[in-house]
């Protein structure tokens, strides 16, 4: 008794399914090969295409209608906003910039103020050494006389 085989029906379904499979799977693949297949299949995608162009269409105008935005309105005001954060940003490098720059112009105007004081310092001694010059002239030619 242990020598028969009992009923496996997984079995019977696993070989039963490998020859189908083989079958259809020959003759689905001679089909795709042939010109016609392609031209069907071309015709399918073109009237796909000619589906979702018209679902487009009316779903702008609805959205439109219903004063709604659509895809493409919300892409191009982040589109804008982005554009606007830029500018922004740009604006922000320039005012650091003219910050800086004035800065340094109110300390070149602190440097052109020290350097007028040292310039009538130097002018006075200037004039003292002058003036020591001329008085040690007018005693020379003093005691020449």
């Amino acid at each position: 008794m242990s020598n028969q085989k009992s009923f496996d029906p997984i079995s019977i379904w696993k070989t039963n399914f490998k020859n189908m499979e083989n079958y259809w799977g020959q003759s689905m693949e001679e089909q795709m090969k042939s010109e016609e297949f392609s031209e069907w299949m071309g015709k399918v995608l073109e009237s796909n295409l000619f589906y979702k162009q018209i679902a487009d269409t009316s779903t702008k105008q609805y959205l439109e209608q219903m004063n709604v935005p659509s895809r493409e309105d919300l892409a191009n005001l982040s589109s804008l906003v982005v554009n606007l954060d830029t500018k922004v940003d740009d604006l922000e490098e320039q005012l650091e910039e003219n910050l800086d720059n004035q800065v340094s112009t109110s300390e070149m105007t602190q440097l052109k103020k020290q350097l007028n004081k040292i310039d009538g310092k130097l002018d006075e001694v200037l004039s003292f050494i002058n003036e020591t010059q001329k008085s040690d002239e007018n005693g020379k030619n003093n005691e020449n006389r």
